[in-house]
């Protein structure tokens, strides 16, 4: 079980995470999209205090991925120094106002699994690398997510005619499609290897009765819609008659469902 300084560590992660994502809306409203000193100074808190957890779960033994806590405070930790690349090298515009919020979730969710839903995933390899695939996945499609958001927002003030679409930092339409077709492939190789990882892993012979039901356990299934969601995204992505419109769409859509995924695998018993 974490340490009441390894929770606490968290929550005040969260709690940075969530501060720094209402700064960015507010500041960000019909203004610059550069993020001010106090938005970084909270994105910069939040890195921070998730380091420190995973420094202090690893001083303890306990190395990242092995536990539900363990695997989403990497996740808020990743996904945190994320947005401050993203930031610093201007390429996706107001990115806090996606990757915060998702930051934030995944810093609540450590919290809610380190109390009676903490599981220890360190019983063999295959469990490990399973965790350890769906981790960098989740980090992947966040990246897409933003991506996908940043395209519908960008074509929605294009169609409106918004003047809003020439403040701050200049994204073009062109440029969010070729990251779209730059972040989709990385994305579906993960979520690839982590259905894969997880199939081997659930026929291991401590689950053998696990074989016989696999076919309608709600964690293949979830898993198995949004490996053809992101496939399809993949396609669309590239495909000539589709426009990456729906690629945009799908990244979002197959981003929410693999939180859901994540937390049912952390919840639900295989």
């Amino acid at each position: 079980m974490p340490s009441t300084e390894a929770k606490l560590l968290i929550l005040l992660a969260m709690m940075a995470y969530a501060m720094s994502a209402v700064l960015n809306w507010i500041t960000g409203r019909g203004k610059d999209q550069t993020p001010t000193r106090l938005t970084m100074a909270a994105l910069a808190a939040g890195i921070a205090l998730c380091l420190g957890v995973v420094v202090l779960r690893m001083a303890h033994g306990h190395m990242p991925a092995v536990s539900g806590f363990d695997t989403f405070a990497l996740l808020a930790l990743l996904t945190g120094a994320a947005a401050a690349y993203l930031w610093a090298v201007d390429a996706l515009g107001r990115t806090g106002l996606v990757l915060m919020p998702v930051a934030t979730v995944w810093a609540g969710l450590a919290v809610v699994l380190s109390g009676p839903a903490y599981h220890d995933f360190a019983r063999d390899t295959w469990t490990v690398l399973h965790v350890a695939l769906a981790a960098a996945s989740a980090l992947a499609l966040a990246a897409s997510a933003v991506g996908g958001w940043r395209y519908l927002r960008k074509y929605a003030q294009l169609r409106s005619k918004d003047p809003r679409m020439f403040e701050g930092a200049a994204v073009s339409l062109e440029q969010l499609g070729r990251f779209l077709r730059r972040a989709l492939p990385a994305a579906f190789a993960l979520v690839t290897a982590t259905v894969i990882t997880g199939f081997f892993d659930a026929l291991q012979p401590r689950l053998h009765d696990f074989f016989h039901n696999w076919k309608t356990h709600p964690k293949m299934l979830a898993a198995g819609i949004t490996w053809l969601i992101y496939s399809i995204a993949l396609h669309a992505a590239y495909a000539r008659r589709f426009r990456a419109r729906v690629a945009a769409i799908l990244s979002i859509v197959g981003f929410i469902l693999l939180v859901a995924v994540l937390l049912a695998s952390m919840l639900i018993p295989i």
